[in-house]
């Protein structure tokens, strides 16, 4: 399946562009490419950075002393997760 491209104008630096100029020759492509691909790999690192709040451990503990009768878990959570009250 084909993707199709939107057309949009960017501004770079000198340094930057000719960089940026200098992989594309290197690797037989565009600066287009090599500015989709970029900008694709920081999307996904961005992607990976997210907190997973439904797979956060912090939900585990709350499970735990859910229902104990504890309600200093914000003063004394070291406790509970270290063993023993200090």
């Amino acid at each position: 399946m084909a993707t199709t491209l939107k057309r949009t104008q960017m501004y770079f630096p000198e340094d930057l562009l000719q960089q940026v100029r200098q992989i594309a020759e290197s690797e037989h492509t565009t600066i287009a490419e090599v500015v989709r691909n970029a900008v694709g790999e920081f999307l996904d690192r961005k992607k990976k950075k997210q907190i997973d709040w439904e797979n956060d451990p912090m939900w585990d503990l709350l499970v735990q002393t859910e229902g104990s009768g504890r309600d200093d878990g914000a003063t004394d959570h070291d406790a509970y997760l270290y063993g023993g009250k200090q």
